[in-house]
C-alpha cells in the first residue's frame, strides 16, 4: 500500500473518530461491539462467527415491506443532524457520501450512500464499489440486493468495514495471497485480465472474481450476473457481494440467493429465529439479535438456516454450465453495396465509411483487401451488441421489403465480393439464434413453441455449416477445374437452369429456378428470409430477449438428428394443410424426415372422428387473429390471410409482370397450366400461355415469384381467368410448406403440446441430441 492509499485509510479512521466523538447514540452503539457475545460454529467446511447483537433489533427497516418502506421516510436522505459525510466521486456523475453506520456489527462500519434517492441496484454501479476498494485499501466494501439484505432498498448504497474480518473473504484472501493450490476454488473462465472462480465449500452459489483493471472485472461481474435467472418482478438476481483491494488486484465474491429469509423468521412456533441474512451474514459474520435465537443456534441449525436462502444444486451447475459451455461460430452475410456505412459501440465513435473502389475497400483513405472488427469480449451465455450497419435492407423482394439500422453482437468483417462490398457478421451459433427467434417471433409466442423454433433453428443452420465445410474439403480435394455436381451430401444451392426449347421466333423455353441457401463461398449464410431471418439484436427487446433467450438457453446446443445426420430442419409460416415434400421446392432427394402428412392430431385425415368426439382439422386452421397476434411481429402481421387467401391481377398487368421478371415477352397471358403438384397442392412445375410464346416455370418460390410483383404467398393455387379480364388466384398456405408449420405449431403449443411432441409432429423419426462432434473442434468460447 502506497503512501496516498494508506492516507486515504487514515482519512476514514480520522472521520470515523471524529463522528463517535461528536455523535452520543453511535458512540454507544459502537462501544456496545466491544461486549457483544460470540460463538465459532462451522458451517459447510468454514468457520463463521455468531454475534449476539441486539443493538441490530433497532435497525427495523429490513423488516419492512414494500409499502411501508414507500410510507416511511428515507433514513439515507432524512439524516441524524450529527451525521456528517464524505463526498466521494463514482463513475460518470455520480456522488456518493460516506457516512458513519450508527447500528454497526463491525468497528468502522460504514455506509456509502448515493447522494441522490435512487433505487438499489448493481447495474452501472460495480465499477464504483471497485474505485472505493481502490482509494480506501484496507477497507472491504460489500452490496446487499434490494431483496438480499438491504435495509432501505429504495435508496441505492454500499456498506464497509476493515479488510480481514468476514470469514469468507479471509479465507478467500488466505488462498490468493499465498497463491496456493486450492481445491475450495475451481478456475471457470476469464476476460482479459480478470478470471473467476467456484467457491466450492460453505455454501452453494458462491463465485470469486480476481482482476488487476477494473474494466475487464466489470465485463466479467455483468456477464456472472447475466448468467443466475432474475426472479419475476426484480431487475436483477438475488446476490450479495463482497469486494476488497489488495496485492494489486480487485476481489470480488458474489453469493448469489434464492430468498432473503428462511422459513424460520417467518415461523410463530418453536423454530422461529430473528434472523434476516444480509451480506455480512453471507459473509460469514452472522447476527442474532435475540438472545435466545444466539443460545439455541447450533452447526445444523445454521446450516438449514443459510441452505434455504441460497441456490439449489441444480441452479448453481446452471450458473456453471452457462458460463463454461462452449458455441460454434457461423458467418453471416449481412448486406451488399458500394458503400457500407457503420459505427462501432466499444470505440464511442461516430459513424465509418467503408466504399468499394479499385477492387478494394477504401477506408480512411488506405486500400485494404478486408476489414476485420474483432468482437472484444466473447460472450458465454448472451452477447450485448458490438457494431451498428446502417441501410441493411431486410425483406428483400417481399411486400415487406425496406431498409433500417440494424445492430449486431460479434465480430464486423467486410469483404470484396462481386465488385462490391460485403458486412459480414461473426457470431456464436446461440447468439445467432436469439436473433432468429427474436427476428421471426414475437415475445408473445408459447414458451414451447419457441423452444421447438430454436432446436429447428440451430439444426438447420449447423446443417448449413456442416455442408459448407464439406462442400470446401471436396472442392480442395479435386484436380479439374470443371464444378462440382451437387449430391445429396451437399447443401442444395441456387440452382438456374435455362433448357432453350426450339421454336421459330426463339421465344419458348423452360425456366426451372430453384431457390435455396445460396452458395455462399464467403460465409455461411445470408440474412434475409431465404436463409433465416436474421436481423441482429435490432428487435431484441427486453421482453422478446427475456422469452428468446429463455428458449434458446433451454434448448443449448440440441438439434435434431436422423440415422446420425443432422436434420435439414426446414420451416415455412403456414402449411396450408397438409406439408409439402423436399423435393417439390429444391432439387435432391426428398428427406425421410420431411414427409407430406396432414397437419392434425396423429396425422389423421382431416375430418376424421377424434377419440375426444371432435373432428380433425388442420392446427395451422385454427390460427385466429389472437394467435397470429401472439406469435408473429408487426410486419408479418400486415397481412393476416395466412391460411386461405386471394389476390388478384388484370390480365393486362399479369402479363407484363411475367415478362419483366421471366425475360420472355409472352404477349396476353392467356392461360395457367399446372403440370406438376406436390402432395400439399403446391405447384412445382408451370406452363405459362401467352399469345406470342409460352414456357414452363418451377420450382415452387419462383413460380410465386413470376406470378406477383413480390411473391405469392404459396404455389398452393388455383388461377381463374374473369370475363372482366382479371386473374383471381385462390390458394393456402404461406411458404414452401416443408417441415415446421409456424401457425400449426403454435397452436399445438397453445394446446399445451411440448416441444419435443412438437418436432416429433412436424419431423417424424428424427431424434433430439447434443451437437454432434464435428463442431467440436471448431468451439470457442461463446
Amino acid at each position: 500500500m502506497g503512501q496516498k492509499e494508506i492516507n486515504n485509510q487514515g482519512e476514514l479512521r480520522k472521520f470515523v473518530n471524529d463522528q463517535l466523538s461528536h455523535w452520543p447514540m453511535a458512540c454507544a452503539n459502537f462501544r456496545a461491539l466491544k461486549g457483544v457475545q460470540t460463538r465459532r460454529l462451522n458451517v459447510g467446511g468454514l468457520d463463521v462467527v455468531l454475534q449476539h447483537n441486539p443493538a441490530r433489533m433497532i435497525s427495523s427497516a429490513a423488516k419492512l415491506d414494500k409499502s411501508s418502506i414507500a410510507a416511511r421516510p428515507c433514513f439515507l436522505c432524512n439524516r441524524f443532524p450529527e451525521q456528517t459525510f464524505i463526498r466521494f466521486d463514482g463513475r460518470k456523475g455520480k456522488k456518493y457520501d460516506i457516512l458513519l453506520n450508527p447500528y454497526p456489527i463491525f468497528p468502522e462500519h460504514l455506509v456509502i450512500a448515493l447522494s441522490k434517492h435512487s433505487a438499489q441496484s448493481i447495474w452501472k454501479r460495480y465499477i464504483d464499489i471497485l474505485d472505493l476498494s481502490r482509494k480506501y485499501q484496507g477497507y472491504t466494501f460489500f452490496y446487499n440486493g434490494p431483496h438480499s439484505g438491504a435495509s432501505a432498498p429504495d435508496h441505492h448504497h454500499f456498506q464497509a468495514c476493515p479488510s480481514g474480518i468476514m470469514p469468507l473473504e479471509a479465507d478467500v484472501q488466505r488462498i490468493w495471497t499465498n497463491d496456493q493450490e486450492s481445491t475450495s476454488v475451481e478456475y471457470l473462465t476469464s476476460v482479459q485480465d480478470a478470471s473467476l472462480y467456484h467457491y466450492k465449500k460453505y455454501l452453494r452459489g458462491i463465485f470469486v472474481l480476481r482482476a488487476t483493471t477494473s474494466k475487464s472485472a466489470a465485463k466479467l461481474f455483468y456477464r456472472l450476473l447475466d448468467c443466475a435467472e432474475i426472479p419475476q418482478g426484480e431487475s436483477e438476481p438475488l446476490f450479495n457481494l463482497i469486494s476488497w483491494y489488495s496485492d494489486g488486484e480487485f476481489r470480488s465474491i458474489i453469493v448469489f440467493r434464492t430468498r432473503h429469509r428462511s422459513h424460520h423468521y417467518f415461523s410463530e412456533g418453536a423454530d422461529h429465529l430473528t434472523m434476516s441474512p444480509g451480506c455480512a451474514d453471507m459473509g460469514g459474520c452472522l447476527i442474532a439479535p435475540v438472545e435466545s435465537d444466539f443460545q439455541k443456534m447450533d452447526e445444523k441449525l445454521l446450516t438449514e438456516v443459510l441452505t434455504e436462502v441460497t441456490l439449489s444444486k441444480e441452479n448453481e451447475q446452471r450458473i456453471v454450465r452457462r458460463l463454461t459451455r462452449v458455441q460454434p461460430h457461423i458467418s453471416v452475410g449481412i448486406m451488399s453495396s458500394d458503400r457500407i456505412e457503420f459505427r462501432m459501440y466499444p470505440d464511442g465513435g461516430g459513424t465509418r465509411v467503408a466504399t468499394f473502389r479499385e477492387g478494394k475497400i477504401d477506408y480512411d483513405g488506405a486500400l485494404y483487401d478486408e476489414l476485420y472488427f474483432e468482437e472484444q469480449t466473447p460472450s458465454t451465455f448472451f452477447a450485448e451488441p458490438t457494431f451498428e450497419l446502417h441501410g441493411v435492407t431486410i425483406g428483400k423482394g417481399f411486400h415487406w421489403e425496406r431498409q433500417e439500422t440494424q445492430k449486431f453482437a460479434g465480430t464486423l468483417k467486410i469483404i470484396v465480393e462481386n465488385n462490391s462490398l460485403t458486412a459480414v457478421n461473426i457470431v456464436g451459433v446461440e447468439d445467432y439464434l436469439l436473433s432468429v427467434i427474436s427476428s421471426e417471433m414475437s415475445p408473445e409466442s408459447p414458451e414451447e413453441f419457441l423452444k421447438a423454433h430454436a432446436v429447428i433453428s440451430r439444426s438447420w443452420v449447423m446443417s448449413q455449416i456442416l455442408r459448407r465445410k464439406e462442400k470446401q474439403a471436396e472442392q480442395s480435394a479435386r484436380t479439374s477445374g470443371m464444378p462440382l455436381c451437387s449430391n445429396v451430401k451437399e447443401l442444395v444451392t441456387l440452382v438456374d437452369e435455362l433448357r432453350h426449347a426450339e421454336s421459330g421466333d426463339g421465344n419458348s423455353r423452360d425456366y426451372v429456378r430453384c431457390y435455396d441457401h445460396s452458395d455462399h463461398k464467403l460465409y455461411d449464410v445470408c440474412a434475409d428470409d431465404h436463409c433465416q431471418r436474421y436481423q441482429g439484436l435490432t428487435r431484441v427487446s427486453e421482453a422478446s430477449v427475456t422469452a428468446a433467450q429463455k428458449a434458446v438457453d433451454q434448448t443449448w446446443g440440441q438439434v435434431l438428428m436422423y440415422e446420425g445426420q443432422l436434420c435439414d430442419a426446414r420451416f415455412s409460416k403456414c402449411c396450408g394443410w397438409k406439408s409439402e415434400l423436399f423435393s417439390t421446392c429444391w432439387e435432391g432427394e426428398d428427406k425421410p424426415y420431411l414427409k407430406a402428412l396432414p397437419d392434425t392430431p396423429g396425422h389423421v385425415p382431416v375430418g376424421t372422428l377424434l377419440p375426444d368426439g371432435s373432428v380433425a382439422v388442420p392446427y395451422c386452421s385454427l390460427a385466429d387473429h389472437s394467435v397470429l397476434a401472439r406469435i408473429f411481429n408487426n410486419y408479418d402481421r400486415e397481412t393476416e390471410d395466412f391460411y386461405n387467401w386471394k389476390e388478384e391481377y388484370p390480365v393486362e398487368k399479369l402479363s407484363q409482370i411475367i415478362a419483366s421478371k421471366s425475360g420472355c415477352s409472352i404477349g396476353r397471358l392467356e392461360g395457367l397450366n399446372p403440370l406438376e403438384m406436390g402432395p400439399s397442392g403446391r405447384i412445382c412445375k408451370l406452363e405459362i400461355i401467352g399469345s406470342e410464346a409460352s414456357f414452363t416455370v418451377g420450382k415452387e418460390l419462383e413460380i410465386r415469384r413470376l406470378l406477383s410483383e413480390t411473391h405469392l404467398k404459396s404455389s398452393a393455387f388455383t388461377a381463374e381467368f374473369t370475363p372482366e379480364g382479371t386473374v383471381v388466384f385462390k390458394g393456402r398456405g404461406w411458404g414452401h410448406g416443408v417441415g415446421l408449420c409456424q401457425c400449426g405449431a403454435a397452436v399445438m403449443a397453445l394446446q399445451s403440446c411440448r416441444y419435443r411432441d412438437i418436432l416429433k409432429h412436424y419431423y417424424p423419426g428424427s431424434e433430439l441430441s447434443e451437437c454432434p462432434d464435428n463442431f467440436v473442434a471448431d468451439e470457442r468460447l461463446g
